[in-house]
Formats: structure tokens, C-alpha cells, sequence
């Protein structure tokens, strides 16, 4: 069975750590919450400890989830 994609801990992320309100959480990309949630972490002095995903890895994620 494949496993569902976590909505509810993005929308965590969006809503509580970021204080997205569910409509700019809906409206953006996959793009845009994975540099607000880079933005904010750098912004809080956390450093970079993963690389961001390939454009390969991006394309099997998007076929995934949809895009």
C-alpha cells in the first residue's frame, strides 16, 4: 500500500511555524513552502544540514503527489 502524503504535518509546519493561514498554505506551490520553510529556518539560525531535493527527485515527487 502506498503511503499517503503527510498533509497534516506541512499544514503544522505552515500554519504553526511559518503562521500561514490555510489560504496562502492551499495557494502555494511545493516550491514556495520549501523556501519559506528554508527562509525561516536560516532567518533562525539553523544551517544548512540537507540538500534540497534533485530535479529528478522533484519530478518523481510531483508524479507522485501530483503538481
Amino acid at each position: 500500500m502506498e503511503e499517503a502524503f503527510p498533509w497534516r504535518d506541512w499544514q503544522r509546519i505552515a500554519f504553526g511555524g511559518l503562521g500561514w493561514t490555510p489560504a496562502i498554505f492551499w495557494a502555494s506551490s511545493l516550491t514556495e513552502f520549501t523556501l519559506a520553510v528554508k527562509g525561516k529556518a536560516e532567518a533562525n539560525g539553523a544551517k544548512k544540514s540537507v540538500a534540497p531535493p534533485s530535479d529528478e527527485e522533484m519530478d518523481e515527487l510531483i508524479k507522485k503527489y501530483g503538481g
